[in-house]
C-alpha cells in the first residue's frame, strides 16, 4: 500500500514538473504550498521560492486578489486573464479544493501563457485591416473613373483615354498586391518548398541588372557591381534569391534621384556570402529603419504608392532570406543614402 501511494506521488510530481503550464496549490489563506517548475519560471524565482508566499501578492493585481478571495470563500471556479508584465499575458484558471465537510481547504491555480496567441491575433487583425485599406484605395479609384465614363465621358476621346490609362495602372497595382500577398503567404506557410542548390550570386545579380537596366538608364543612374575574386557559391533557391535581388535593386533604383549611384557589393564573411546594395537616395530615419521589414510599412506612403510599391516587398525579402537561414539588415542615414544587405550560407567543396 505504501509503495502504491509513494508511486502515485512520484508520478504526480513528475507530471507537474514537466508541465508547460504553471501550477500553484494554495492553502485556505491563499499562501502557496506547492508550485511546479513552470510556475517558478513564470515568477522568476529559484526552486522552492514560491512556497509560503501569498499568491495575490505575487501578481499584485486587485482583480487577482478578488479572484482568490472569491474562490476560497465561496468555492467558485474562475477563469480570468492576468498581465504579469508588459510582455507577458496569462490565462488564470483557479479551482477550489474541498474538504470532506464541503468546506474550502485551498485552491489550485493553473497559469497558461497566451502572450504569443494574443500577439498573433493582434497581428492578424492589423494585417486584415492593412489589406482591406490597400485594396480599397485602387478599387475606389477604378470605380470612380468607370462611373464617370458611364455617365458620358466616353464621348470625349482624350478624357476617355486618360481615365482608361489610370484604370489600367490601378488594375496592375491590384495584381501586384495580390501576387505579393500570395508570395508572402506561400513563404510564411512553407507551402513554397525550397529547391536548394549551389548558385553563383554574382551571376544572379548580373541577370537582375540586365532586367532592371532600362529603368536605371532612364534615370541616368550609375550601377556598379563589385565582387571579391574566387567567391564560393551559395546554397539557395535560385528563383527566390532572384526575387530578393529584384526587390532590393528595384527599390534602390526607384528611390535614388536622377544621376545618382548604386553600388552592389558581394564579399565573403566567414561561412557566409554577404550582398549589399548601397544607393545615394534620401536615406531613412532610425525610427523608420526599425519597422522597414514589417508588412505594409512605408517610409513615404504617398511616394511609395506613386512608384507602384505594395508595401510587401521588404517583408518578402526578409522571409525569403530567413527561410534560407540567412539574415537581412539595413544601414541608413537621412540625406546620405541607404545600404540594404543579406547573407546566405556559402558552399565549400568537401
Amino acid at each position: 500500500m505504501w509503495n502504491e501511494v509513494s508511486g502515485d506521488k512520484n508520478r504526480m510530481g513528475a507530471i507537474l514538473a514537466n508541465m508547460v503550464d504553471g501550477v500553484v496549490a494554495l492553502d485556505a489563506n491563499g499562501e502557496v504550498n506547492l508550485a511546479n517548475r513552470a510556475a517558478e519560471s513564470i515568477f522568476h524565482v529559484p526552486p522552492g521560492g514560491l512556497e509560503g508566499k501569498v499568491f495575490a501578492n505575487l501578481v499584485k493585481s486587485c482583480e487577482v486578489l478578488h479572484t482568490v478571495q472569491e474562490v476560497l470563500s465561496i468555492g467558485r471556479e474562475i477563469y480570468t486573464e492576468i498581465e504579469l508584465s508588459a510582455h507577458a499575458l496569462f490565462r488564470l484558471h483557479m479551482v477550489p479544493i474541498f474538504g470532506s465537510g464541503k468546506e474550502v481547504q485551498g485552491a489550485v491555480a493553473v497559469l497558461h501563457d497566451i502572450t504569443d496567441a494574443r500577439r498573433f491575433d493582434q497581428m492578424r487583425s492589423e494585417f486584415v485591416a492593412n489589406v482591406s485599406h490597400e485594396l480599397r484605395t485602387p478599387l475606389t479609384a477604378i470605380n470612380g473613373f468607370v462611373e464617370t465614363l458611364l455617365d458620358g465621358a466616353l464621348e470625349d476621346k482624350l478624357l476617355c483615354r486618360r481615365f482608361l490609362t489610370i484604370i489600367d495602372k490601378e488594375t496592375n497595382r491590384l495584381a501586384r498586391l495580390i501576387d505579393d500577398l500570395l508570395s508572402l503567404s506561400a513563404i510564411e506557410s512553407k507551402e513554397r518548398l525550397l529547391t536548394l542548390k549551389p548558385i553563383c550570386i554574382v551571376r544572379s545579380i548580373r541577370q537582375v541588372i540586365n532586367i532592371l537596366g532600362p529603368q536605371a538608364s532612364e534615370k541616368r543612374l550609375h550601377l556598379e557591381l563589385i565582387s571579391e575574386p574566387d567567391l564560393p557559391p551559395v546554397n539557395a533557391d535560385e528563383d527566390l534569391v532572384g526575387q530578393v535581388l529584384i526587390n532590393l535593386i528595384d527599390n534602390a533604383i526607384k528611390y535614388t534621384t536622377c544621376e545618382g549611384k548604386i553600388v552592389i557589393r558581394v564579399q565573403k564573411q566567414g561561412d557566409r556570402v554577404v550582398t549589399t546594395i548601397t544607393d545615394t537616395g534620401p536615406g531613412i530615419s532610425e525610427d523608420d529603419r526599425m519597422r522597414l521589414f514589417e508588412r505594409f510599412y512605408r517610409v513615404d506612403k504617398a511616394r511609395s504608392r506613386e512608384l507602384g510599391g505594395t508595401g510587401l516587398g521588404l517583408a518578402i525579402v526578409k522571409h525569403i532570406v530567413e527561410s534560407h537561414g540567412g539574415e537581412v539588415f539595413v544601414d541608413s542615414e537621412v540625406g546620405r543614402g541607404s545600404t540594404f544587405g543579406f547573407s546566405l550560407w556559402a558552399v565549400y567543396p568537401d
